[in-house]
């Protein structure tokens, strides 16, 4: 090879080494969060999902964060979600971080209860619970409020599977509280009606959070990581969360969280899903009603204009967190797409790691390749294909298939 084609190894700010907690990472790339879809009826993981994790480990990621994995059967939101709700699933994901490690990964899990955002195929025939009784506007059907044992239950819950998650060789627990999901709703005032110690203000909004927190620390110890991710606001606007949630984030740092990673929207304002590139509505399986079908084409309608974001479309609420006070650990995803906009948030302040959930599909070695020195764009088009696919349970997979240079999007 001529010495002008020869990779040139650049050790650059993207590739320092970072600490959450007493976890240590190689750089400051992260694997974002994305429901994989490869779990048997019971949660367990699939052959298939250990693979995608080991494979995406060898392509270079700093850290990968598994996707949506539901704490009890009343918490599961999905077809084919990961589970670690019962301790018999202890040894099959043992399986998958023995093979993380090998590959020379890390890997820590989320653990989330869907609330009002179930999916009625998994519901059977009962309803989502929720902080107060709220529809779901994609799915069509009304979430009923939680009772006081419920919420007490759900809060063991999660302390439980925070146990079972260091037991089976994770490297840390993320508490997923953003997205419309049920400790979202709870810190949401437009979901969370209530007037009792659940509800009402700030302060008794964010307590089931404070209360998790307080039986995921117990069951893990001061030196396990424990991460949270945020929900900033229910719309973004302008780059902006609205209603914003700053002072929850710098409540959870409080606590002791050791780092935080953040998200802006609902399941029902689906820019933030698609806010960069299509909405290809005709990939939805059968299992939804002609009319039901119709009805989200025309969501897609409405939202088309609002989803031609460029950049990196949470930046800026990222920068506020930093202002605000926020010194642990910050986690940025949401649009990166180029080694400009990756490296631009480490050396700004902006973020201390930066995330990748559709562009590692397409290229799970993306890190190792800007890392040698090839700095081209990534060739994740956002077709979407890969995020419509997980209404029918499909594994998550990039779709895209490339007809010719000319037809490649930006």
């Amino acid at each position: 090879m001529p010495a002008s084609q020869t990779p040139v190894d650049q050790a650059g700010p993207l590739f320092t080494p970072i600490s959450i907690n007493n976890l240590a990472l190689k750089n400051r790339i992260f694997k974002a969060p994305t429901m994989e879809a490869m779990a048997d009826e019971d949660g367990a993981p699939s052959k298939k999902l250990i693979r995608f994790f080991k494979r995406t480990a060898s392509g270079g990621s700093g850290l990968m964060i598994t996707g949506l994995t539901y704490v009890d059967d009343t918490g599961k939101g999905y077809v084919a979600q990961n589970g670690i709700h019962a301790d018999r699933l202890i040894p099959r994901w043992k399986e998958l971080t023995d093979e993380v490690h090998a590959a020379g990964g890390k890997i820590v899990m989320q653990i989330s209860h869907a609330g009002r955002l179930a999916d009625p195929r998994v519901l059977d025939g009962g309803k989502a619970k929720a902080p107060s009784a709220m529809p779901n506007l994609m799915y069509l059907h009304w979430a009923r409020s939680l009772t006081e044992r419920e919420i007490r239950a759900i809060i063991r819950d999660f302390g439980e599977a925070a146990g079972r998650v260091k037991a089976a060789g994770f490297d840390g627990v993320e508490i997923h509280s953003s997205g419309g999901y049920l400790l979202a709703s709870f810190l949401s005032p437009l979901t969370n009606r209530r007037k009792d110690d659940w509800g009402g203000d700030a302060h008794r909004r964010f307590r089931i959070f404070e209360e998790i927190y307080g039986r995921v620390r117990q069951a893990v110890g001061q030196d396990f990581p424990v991460l949270a991710k945020l929900h900033l606001g229910d719309f973004l606007l302008l780059g902006r969360p609205w209603p914003a949630n700053y002072q929850a984030g710098l409540r959870m740092q409080a606590l002791g969280v050791d780092a935080i990673e953040f998200a802006i929207g609902v399941q029902e304002n689906i820019t933030i899903t698609f806010a960069k590139g299509g909405m290809p509505i005709e990939v939805v399986g059968d299992h939804l009603s002609r009319m039901h079908r119709q009805y989200w084409k025309a969501i897609a309608l409405c939202y088309t204009p609002f989803t031609k974001v460029t950049g990196p479309y949470f930046a800026h609420a990222a920068r506020e967190l930093k202002r605000r006070g926020l010194t642990v650990p910050l986690l940025l995803s949401g649009g990166i797409r180029r080694f400009s906009e990756a490296e631009h948030a480490i050396t700004s302040g902006t973020a201390d790691l930066v995330g990748m959930s559709r562009p590692l599909l397409r290229e799970p070695n993306l890190p190792q390749r800007w890392m040698s020195g090839h700095h081209d764009d990534s060739t994740c088009v956002s077709c979407n294909r890969c995020t419509l696919g997980l209404v029918n349970a499909t594994p998550i997979q990039c779709s895209y298939r490339e007809e010719s240079p000319s037809k490649r999007r930006p």
